[in-house]
């Protein structure tokens, strides 16, 4: 089982990483986008549309990051004074829930992308799918980091490191 949480908190540094990389790009051309602007009276071709992209890729990677963590928007008041037995079967319903929900968003958003995927964005003429299969992506990861958590919890008893 320890194998679970190193191979899990590989991945979660790895995203963290990925995420980080975007957001100083983000940081990065929105800083050179303003400078551009106030300061020659000229713009980079796509920058915006390239920082939208970024972002959506960032929050996608970042729900997975934050369910992977245990940091995701929860009202735990109730289930902090229930039993640990209990709190571990609350917390399983709790994964296939979330894991389901991201399962429904995969099967819904694999149509979308193969009827509207082919366009291409306006400035950048990348194909949208590029950014569009962000959703699969963060659901996939999110259902992996369920999947494990539940393995944690149910077979060793042992709720993900955040929590202990």
């Amino acid at each position: 089982m320890d194998k679970f949480y190193r191979i899990e908190q590989f991945v979660t540094r790895l995203l963290e990483v990925i995420v980080t990389f975007f957001f100083f790009i983000i940081l990065s051309i929105t800083i050179t986008l303003v400078v551009m602007r106030y300061g020659f009276n000229s713009a980079i071709i796509g920058g915006n549309e390239a920082i939208n992209y970024l972002f959506i890729y960032t929050t996608a990677l970042g729900v997975a990051v934050s369910i992977g963590k245990v940091e995701h928007i929860r009202i735990s008041f109730f289930i902090d004074k229930l039993k640990q037995k209990h709190r571990r079967y609350i917390n399983i319903l709790n994964y296939t829930l979330i894991a389901f929900i991201n399962a429904v968003m995969i099967h819904y958003s694999l149509p979308w992308i193969k009827s509207a995927g082919y366009f291409e964005s306006p400035v950048l003429r990348i194909p949208n799918w590029t950014v569009q299969i962000s959703v699969p992506i963060g659901c996939s990861l999110v259902i992996l980091y369920c999947v494990n958590h539940i393995i944690l919890e149910g077979l060793k008893g042992k709720p993900p490191e955040s929590q202990r």
